[in-house]
């Protein structure tokens, strides 16, 4: 072979080689640039992402300060609770008392008139002594409660009115 032609086998394997550096780095460029494009979808994606957090982050604050409001406002019906129940105890010993005053007074009216018969305990007799029930000698608290005047302390004696 002669040297023109080895050289210009040689210039062509250099100016094939110069193309093929060329191709390749305009790939490498355009891969680059896709990169760089992908790199600013994903960006802005975490962007989006980023307000949808910090909205979701947002509801779940004021939804805890709600349960927080709804748990103070339970605690204070709670403890609201707690002192009427104390109350109504209170009051249930109040009453209690007074029943077993005004029962005092109703076993002494009933031992002091001639005309009821009690047992030993001071408590009016059921029955008359023939076994029959005597309709108006019965026990007639009830009745009584509204006709009994007096104060709890004794200070006015009541009076049982006849129905």
């Amino acid at each position: 072979m002669d040297t023109s032609t080895i050289v210009w086998i040689i210039v062509a394997v250099v100016v094939i080689a110069v193309v093929l550096a060329l191709l390749a780095r305009r790939a490498s460029a355009r891969r680059t640039e896709a990169d760089r494009e992908k790199a600013g979808a994903i960006r802005e994606e975490a962007r989006e992402h980023d307000r949808e957090l910090r909205t979701r982050e947002a509801r779940a604050q004021e939804t805890e300060a709600q349960a927080r409001a709804a748990r103070a406002e339970a605690d204070r019906k709670a403890a609201e609770a707690k002192r009427l129940e104390a109350e109504a105890e209170r009051h249930g010993e109040g009453a209690e008392e007074v029943r077993s005053v005004r029962d005092q007074h109703l076993r002494r009216a009933d031992e002091t008139d001639p005309d009821v018969e009690t047992d030993d305990s001071g408590r009016r007799a059921e029955g008359r002594e023939d076994g029959q029930v005597d309709p108006d000698a019965g026990d007639r608290r009830g009745d009584r409660d509204a006709q009994v005047e007096g104060t709890v302390d004794g200070s006015r004696r009541g009076e049982y009115r006849r129905g």
